[in-house]
């Protein structure tokens, strides 16, 4: 799963269970302050893509990416980086 479009199918499932939203997610709207998500969800979504990719994901920057697209982009810089996977 290196390819950019499933890493966008599994980052919008993750976000739509764990950030509790229905529907299509605009890629480019801010998840927290324009669609809603909490920052308890917020802590799930990490969780749980780091769980389902395999990969240790840097706090910091999970914080910074606010859309879809750019949590696309560090999921995908991620799997690039040497040591992303979780042992």
């Amino acid at each position: 799963m290196s390819d950019t479009s499933d890493i966008r199918k599994d980052v919008m499932s993750i976000i739509e269970t764990c950030g509790k939203l229905a529907g299509p997610i605009p890629p480019d709207k801010d998840l927290y302050s324009d669609l809603g998500v909490e920052s308890v969800n917020a802590i799930s979504i990490l969780l749980a893509l780091e769980s389902r990719l395999g990969m240790t994901i840097d706090d910091m920057r999970f914080v910074e990416a606010r859309t879809l697209n750019r949590l696309v982009d560090l999921v995908a810089q991620t799997k690039r980086a040497p040591d992303s996977r979780v042992a």
